[in-house]
């Protein structure tokens, strides 16, 4: 039997959502799903942000191992410069390499951080890629023009990201702009599937992987418009027009699914998994400016203090080091999707307040602090509910890169690191933000009807493919096969085999080349619009 494992990625999905939508009979067939297969909730990484996340998915490895924290993060441990993550910053063995040398097909399509693609046996389209360079960054090269010969409609500009568009949700939308922006993801996701279904039936591979990503946008920006608990109890006809479009993405994302399990066949393995899962927030924590009133950090005099509304408009552009006066300043955020606070080290990335030798004595008065100090000013309640270290969060090769500490908030929000008046402000209206528990749901051959998964990781997800491949586990995977999920004769039908470790991480093909200025433009506007930066 011709083994075949597909990933179908839900960006940000949550049983929340998708267990309404079931109710309410928008996704059927994931209903049909759920009951044929087993689910369970599947824990993400530290941070439960995308980038990191997706990596981990296909690598096997946590943050501190595979490189990645954020979609922006220091070129290096001692460099003051952020960069955009690509490919290059991977630094273990992926999924799409190591099945590859097993002699095994494989098909990516629209993970994050794999741009440019890496040569595979197979074929990659990488995601959060402008459309002018999409091409360039795809595996084999001529992939794009021989995939519209046989798709027509295929739309390169609708595929990727489109300036245009992105630019609407941050400049802030009324409440009539949003269809046109839920339509904009139904295109898109329109796109990606033909490309899907395409390759299924003309070139089809053992392991086939794609990521949906408007799961995560249409959350982010109209989470009040999903989640049952926030539904007004006399809703307006606008309220109702604008759920029901987002409903219509929901119902296609349905119909995707059931086409793929048909077109994988009732051989094939179908795992649908989420990177992170989905909840409300309601509150803006302005960490850097806790940390200045603590005097902990001290602005550059050309810093301005950002007016109330700046958590969802102005201009894109993470905080660099220039915004702070170093040499005064001992802590501080660069972005707000990480959660991270780096210490401000003398001789690491400039002339900071903190001596190497009073690093240790200074971050634990610092994770102190923050547990402790950083309170709702009204009730005293702490804003940060878990501080953990970069040991605790990141051990391992890659952990000097990732951010001294790293905070939990009360309400799982990421915090923001724009100079503000105040520590803490109210949203107007909740917004959608990361929560750390996603989802996993599996169907196939051996998988246990109606059976919860409990205590999934995403870490589980590599080992569990590699299993239902029939190929060995590599012993510095750092999860376990999830054999919960399936019956114990076909466990003992298909040994758990145990292999020797990844290799070096394979570079990413083409020229190195940074994105030209006004594609980075694009990426740090769709950033902006998520809320990822400020």
């Amino acid at each position: 039997m011709t083994r075949r494992v597909v990933i179908f990625g839900l960006d940000g999905a949550t049983f929340t959502l998708l267990d309404y939508l079931v109710e309410q009979r928008v996704m059927p067939f994931l209903g049909e799903f759920l009951r044929d297969g087993s689910r369970g909730l599947l824990r993400s990484t530290v941070p439960h942000l995308t980038p990191p996340a997706w990596t981990t998915l296909v690598t096997g490895r946590s943050p501190g191992h595979h490189g990645i924290f954020n979609f922006l993060q220091f070129e290096s441990p001692t460099s003051p410069y952020l960069r955009i993550i690509s490919s290059r910053n991977i630094a273990c063995e992926t999924l799409w390499s190591i099945v590859s040398r097993a002699g095994m097909r494989v098909g990516s399509l629209n993970f994050v951080g794999h741009t440019p693609a890496i040569p595979v046996n197979g074929y990659m389209v990488p995601g959060w890629v402008p459309w002018r360079w999409v091409k360039k960054h795809s595996y084999p090269a001529g992939l794009l023009e021989r995939l519209k010969e046989g798709v027509p409609s295929l739309d390169i500009k609708e595929l990727a990201m489109n300036f245009k568009e992105e630019e609407k949700a941050v400049a802030g939308m009324e409440l009539a702009d949003y269809e046109p922006w839920i339509d904009l993801h139904i295109r898109r996701e329109q796109q990606w599937f033909s490309i899907l279904r395409h390759q299924m039936i003309h070139d089809s591979c053992a392991l086939t992987g794609i990521v949906f990503d408007g799961v995560d946008k249409l959350q982010h920006l109209l989470w009040q418009f999903l989640d049952p608990q926030l539904a007004p109890a006399a809703p307006s006809p606008q309220f109702l027009q604008v759920r029901r479009r987002c409903w219509d993405y929901f119902r296609q994302l349905d119909e995707f699914l059931k086409e793929t399990v048909w077109l994988a066949g009732p051989d094939a393995h179908v795992l649908v998994v989420s990177d992170h899962g989905f909840c409300a927030t309601r509150e803006i924590v302005y960490i850097n400016t806790w940390l200045e009133q603590q005097g902990y950090l001290t602005w550059a005099p050309t810093a301005t203090v950002e007016s109330d509304h700046s958590q969802e408009l102005g201009e894109a552009h993470p905080y660099h080091l220039t915004h702070l006066d170093l040499p005064k300043t001992s802590a501080y955020a660069t972005s707000a999707s990480s959660n991270g606070i780096h210490i401000a080290v003398r001789g690491l990335r400039g002339d900071g307040a903190v001596s190497p030798e009073d690093y240790l004595r200074f971050r634990d008065e610092l994770r102190d602090a923050l547990l402790t100090q950083c309170v709702d000013p009204q009730t005293g309640d702490p804003l940060i509910t878990r501080v953990w270290t970069r040991e605790e969060a990141f051990s391992g090769a890659c952990m000097a890169n990732a951010p001294d500490l790293t905070v939990e908030l009360r309400d799982w929000g990421f915090f923001s690191v724009l100079r503000s008046n105040a520590v803490l402000k109210l949203r107007p209206v909740p917004m959608g933000c990361h929560h750390p528990d996603g989802v996993l749901a599996a169907k196939g051959p051996g998988v246990r009807q109606g059976t919860m998964i409990e205590g999934a990781r995403l870490l589980d997800i590599a080992p569990t493919v590699m299993f239902l491949l029939g190929l060995p586990i590599p012993e510095d995977f750092e999860g376990r096969m999830l054999s919960s999920m399936f019956d114990p004769s076909y466990l003992d039908a298909h040994p758990v085999l145990c292999g020797p470790a990844t290799r070096a991480a394979a570079a990413g093909g083409g020229e190195v080349e940074c994105l030209d200025e006004e594609s980075e433009a694009q990426v740090m506007m769709r950033l902006r619009a998520l809320g990822y930066i400020e």
